[in-house]
């Protein structure tokens, strides 16, 4: 039996991929092309698209580069994962902030390590004890791009 999709998410679409291709598209664009890209578009979504532009610029190098790879990441994988993690995304921000920064050290921690490894320390029962099932949902998705 077909599983639902998520609201607002054609069969076989991912949701909100349309804004991070249009992203990526401009960033990798000459700022003559992203220009004249930008002017043919409706003047609400260009400030939108300018904003976010920006915001990206003002930030570090490095941490740039971090954005770009988990964004190619994100769109590698199958739809339906995609949608798992943009999910996770929006769960995590909602998290209080103490909360938000417990998830977010231990997605660093589970990172850099295998398959099997994070498998071992997820279903540990240390693991289960400091993480809700929501909190654990979050960092299995959110691992697939870090």
């Amino acid at each position: 039996m077909q599983q639902p999709q998520s609201r607002g998410a054609p069969a076989g679409k991912s949701e909100n991929n349309s804004g991070e291709q249009v992203f990526m598209r401009m960033m990798r664009m000459s700022p003559e092309e992203r220009e004249k890209a930008l002017s043919q578009l409706p003047p609400a979504r260009r400030a939108q698209i300018e904003t976010s532009i920006r915001n990206f610029q003002n930030l570090p190098p490095e941490t740039q580069m971090r954005q770009l790879d988990r964004l190619e990441r994100l769109n590698s994988l199958p739809s339906k994962e995609q949608n798992q993690v943009r999910r996770a995304m929006r769960q995590l921000q909602q998290l209080p902030g103490d909360r938000q920064a417990v998830v977010r050290q231990e997605i660093r921690h589970l990172a850099p390590l295998t398959q099997d490894e994070r498998r071992a320390i997820t279903d540990s029962k240390e693991f289960r004890g400091r993480f809700s099932s929501g909190e654990r949902q979050i960092i299995t998705n959110m691992v697939k791009i870090e």
